[in-house]
């Protein structure tokens, strides 16, 4: 029973300490965004940074991550996001980033794109990603 509990407590402590950076591929032109430009991508305020094209990614809905990347970054909590996309897509303004199903397809997506925005936890970072935007 306590190496279970104390599994638990080691697993909850390293998704506590989860840091969510934003990631383009290594081929990418883009070497930082500012927090206002990330907020902008993501709140679909803005499809393009320093001349070039961005498309925001979106980790699976029910992840913490995702949690984790709005809380700190947009100062908002998963489910804000969720009704402020459904106004802009109830007014016509807007379409959310498009949803990946897992950390991996991020990773794959991204490293191979130009033009994919995305954000993972900072130990999912790969030589095909390049960081840029810490909080």
């Amino acid at each position: 029973m306590k190496k279970i509990l104390f599994s638990l407590l080691l697993m909850l402590a390293a998704a506590a300490q989860a840091e969510p950076v934003v990631v383009v591929s290594a081929n990418s032109g883009l070497d930082a965004l500012t927090q206002d430009e990330v907020r902008q991508i993501f709140n679909g305020q803005t499809r393009r940074v320093s001349g070039a094209s961005v498309k925001p990614l979106d980790l699976p809905s029910r992840g913490r991550a995702r949690d984790n990347f709005y809380q700190q970054v947009l100062g908002k909590s998963a489910e804000q996001m969720k009704s402020y996309w459904a106004r802009m897509i109830f007014t016509g303004r807007g379409m959310p980033p498009r949803e990946v199903s897992s950390e991996q397809e991020m990773v794959l997506l991204v490293g191979s794109n130009r033009n994919f925005v995305g954000y993972l936890d900072a130990a999912l970072v790969t030589p095909d990603l390049k960081v840029v935007y810490r909080p």
